[in-house]
């Protein structure tokens, strides 16, 4: 089921215009299933004596490259309609690994924590955008630990042999990503259980980005029968235990979910989302509230619908510290918002695919919008009756760009995306979901 390694699977296409919407639209939409859970669901299965049957993963570039990983770290898996079958463990052993995580910053760090595991040589390496980004505080926990990586400032390529050799505490710096902390956690268990204590303890130095994620990674762990814990505000504790072989379930993305609930508030649509509720852990999903915020009405029983208001209400200040990956379509849409806001909390944008702080500022200052950024935050003042400029919209190799700034097409017709296949790292779908609103 393998597919070829290429170093990038995305082929640019001619720039593709976002279609105008019109207010008044009915549209019920199945979400792509989380990626942030898919990855983690399928990270743990490579853990696991035994098979594992996820349903709801994501058919998306990030997933097939993690588990084209997974099976080059010696990990069965099979394909079957609506779900995968993962046979595990993984290969702990010597035998050399070359894995290509193509784009996907999330893969390459709960790869980066099984490699740790192995005793083998793992060469880990990805797209030139996914080379430009850190992983330098983990690669620093790791090598504390005996790990040997060769890497140019802890970007890939890089080239790892383990195993790791945990002493005592884990100590790792939560101030750029999440993702780092959340590698440790899944290779926690079998740390306890190597070095015969009952729990393995991981202490996060810094101002900590993006907690609703952890919880995402403590809520799936549980799920596998792994009770990890906040012992504090910093400290977490995992217990020594095995994952447990079973069913699991991937729920809708609840990032995905913010482009839909976003169009909706902006052209009194209604939205609904099937495969996501009031029960989701994921952090993304308080876009919600804040599409309240702009008079939205949310119902959340057993599904997600979203009614747009026939008047959007301002809003001045927003943080959004803890949901990073929504904030760029908060950015993107804030120029139909009827007065400025301010948005905070912004600063592990610049360490994503691309900037999402300063990249989507110069898109919106070449079509005509007006704004101020600091290092984390962006004040955008509202385009009310003006037109934009006409404008081919770069997007970096981001995903997020084309689909965030897609609310802000929606309002005009006159923007287009300068890769249309680009959504094809999380959400290969979209247009088609997108257009559906026209109808």
């Amino acid at each position: 089921m393998s597919k070829p390694n290429n170093q990038s699977v995305m082929i640019p296409e001619p720039s593709f215009t976002i279609p105008k919407l019109s207010p008044g639209f009915e549209a019920s939409i199945t979400l792509p299933g989380s990626k942030s859970i898919a990855l983690r669901q399928l990270a743990m299965s490579a853990l696991v004596s035994g098979i594992s049957r996820i349903t709801g993963i994501p058919e998306c570039d990030d997933t097939d490259a993690m588990i084209d990983c997974l099976e080059a770290l010696g990990v069965i898996i099979e394909r079957q309609e609506g779900s995968i079958l993962v046979t595990g463990p993984m290969d702990f052993g010597a035998k050399p690994v070359k894995l290509n995580a193509r784009m996907s910053g999330a893969s390459t760090r709960l790869l980066i924590g099984l490699a740790a595991l192995r005793t083998g040589s793992t060469v880990i390496d990805g797209h030139d955008s996914l080379r430009v980004r850190t992983n330098a505080p983990l690669f620093d926990v790791l090598r504390h630990h005996g790990c040997q990586i060769d890497s140019d400032d802890g970007r890939l390529p890089a080239t790892m042999c383990g195993p790791i050799n945990v002493q005592d505490v884990l100590r790792i710096d939560g101030s750029l990503s999440s993702q780092y902390i959340t590698a440790l956690m899944v290779i926690a268990p079998v740390l306890a259980h190597r070095r015969g204590i009952d729990q393995q303890v991981i202490h996060i130095d810094g101002d900590l980005v993006s907690r609703p994620y952890i919880d995402i990674t403590l809520n799936e762990m549980s799920k596998r029968g792994i009770a990890g814990h906040w012992a504090t505000p910093e400290t977490l504790c995992i217990p020594a235990a095995d994952y447990a072989a079973g069913s699991y379930v991937v729920e809708g993305d609840a990032s995905a979910a913010s482009y839909f609930s976003a169009l909706a508030t902006l052209h009194q649509g209604t939205v609904t989302l099937t495969n996501l509720d009031a029960t989701s852990v994921q952090g993304d999903y308080g876009f919600c509230n804040i599409m309240e915020s702009l008079g939205a009405t949310i119902d959340r029983q057993g599904m997600t619908r979203i009614r747009g208001p026939k008047q959007l209400s301002p809003l001045s200040h927003i943080d959004m510290q803890e949901m990073p990956d929504v904030a760029l379509t908060l950015i993107a849409m804030a120029p139909l918002l009827p007065a400025p806001i301010e948005i905070t909390g912004l600063q592990s944008l610049h360490h994503k695919e691309c900037d999402r702080l300063e990249c989507p500022a110069t898109e919106h200052r070449a079509m005509g919008v007006s704004l101020r950024t600091t290092h984390s935050s962006i004040l955008i003042e509202p385009l009310l009756e003006t037109e934009p400029t006409a404008h081919r919209l770069t997007t970096y190799h981001d995903h997020r760009m084309a689909m965030a700034f897609a609310t802000l097409g929606s309002a005009y017709g006159n923007l287009s995306v300068d890769d249309k296949n680009v959504v094809n790292k999380t959400y290969p779908n979209f247009w088609e979901d997108y257009i559906s609103l026209q109808t």
